[in-house]
């Protein structure tokens, strides 16, 4: 049980979805967050907002808030380059 001080996660029907640019890996500016082994979310908050691959849709990132990830490069495994631009 959540105390009244912790955050609550936001349903996911609630979320808006960010579609992240696919950039070169030669024009990424930001620390590359790779995706997990199997291609699992490396990271899920009690945000509103989910950051999705620019090529393939793929969630990178669920229940961000926006602008908490904008020196991060999401890397997908489709191998697409996602930068967080906001």
């Amino acid at each position: 049980m959540l105390s009244q001080n912790e955050p609550r996660c936001v349903p996911c029907r609630a979320r808006q979805r960010i579609v992240l640019e696919v950039v070169s890996s030669s024009d990424a500016r930001g620390l590359l967050v790779a995706p997990g082994a199997d291609g699992s979310v490396l990271f899920h908050g009690p945000g509103d907002a989910d950051y999705a691959c620019g090529r393939c849709g793929r969630l990178l990132a669920i229940g961000i808030r926006p602008g908490m990830f904008q020196r991060f490069v999401f890397a997908c495994v489709c191998g697409a380059v996602n930068q967080v631009i906001e």
